[in-house]
């Protein structure tokens, strides 16, 4: 690493101090203590500061993109329409495979808000790999009984065989068809209870076949207050990561515990 890093010479460190600097961030007041599911905690950061940055994505080097508390919002509640639009019920999940992305946020919260489950699945690590990376994800879609898997576009064709696969299995689709099929339709969206099924976390099946690990939002909410109190972390703090957004510790610790 030391040794790649003087390869990398004065130009690299001159132009990564080039970057424009984000302003710190403004001091929050108060905290969605109240909130007992996701969505109205959501909910209160859009009401008190809709327009403040939630999420800074670099997307490539140069190329960043900004997510704000109501743009979350508006972008969820499009995705729940599409879903609704596509006979999702509450209750039922909803599989997400796709890389860490913006998408990626809009769709968990778009399955919330449509009374779906979240099931994060991890990507293929090359769409070479796609069509060998379904078949062994299949197990995970007939145990969670998905009706619907949300994917990159490259996935539609080699999920065909899925219909064969997966009783369950009725539409593979992607964020943009979701969001398109739900513009300008009023969302409405569940009433989510604490106990209700926030995501359900699958093992990485490495030793055996992967299990499915159900997470109310009682219990991210607990876990995420507990830990957030432990490590003080508050409203002008920036929280950096690479962990991919279908592993706990990006998911969790990472974008929901921000």
């Amino acid at each position: 690493l030391l040794n790649a890093l003087r390869a990398a010479g004065a130009d690299s460190h001159a132009a990564l101090h080039a970057r424009p600097v984000q302003a710190p961030l403004a001091r929050v007041e108060g905290f969605p203590n109240a909130a007992s599911t996701l969505v109205k905690a959501l909910d209160w950061h859009v009401q008190a500061h809709p327009d403040r940055t939630h999420v800074l994505f670099y997307r490539t080097p140069e190329h960043t993109e900004l997510m704000t508390y109501a743009g979350l919002k508006a972008s969820a509640q499009a995705i729940a329409c599409g879903l609704s639009r596509r006979g999702l019920t509450k209750g039922q999940s909803v599989a997400i495979m796709l890389p860490t992305c913006l998408e990626f946020f809009h769709c968990y919260y778009g399955i919330l808000l449509a009374g779906g489950v979240p099931v994060p699945l991890y990507p293929p690590a090359r769409l070479s790999q796609l069509e060998d990376h379904l078949r062994r994800q299949a197990g995970i879609l007939e145990s969670c009984l998905a009706p619907i898997l949300v994917a990159v576009p490259e996935a539609k064709l080699a999920a065909r065989f899925l219909e064969a696969e997966v009783g369950s299995l009725r539409h593979v689709v992607t964020p943009r068809e979701l969001t398109a099929e739900g513009a300008g339709s009023e969302s409405s969206s569940e009433k989510l209870q604490p106990e209700d099924v926030a995501f359900i976390q699958y093992t990485s099946g490495s030793t055996g076949n992967p299990k499915g690990v159900v997470l109310t939002h009682a219990n991210l909410l607990a876990n995420i207050r507990t830990w957030g109190r432990a490590i003080r972390l508050d409203s002008t703090d920036a929280v950096v990561s690479w962990l991919p957004l279908y592993h706990d510790m990006g998911l969790i610790g990472t974008w929901l515990g921000s």
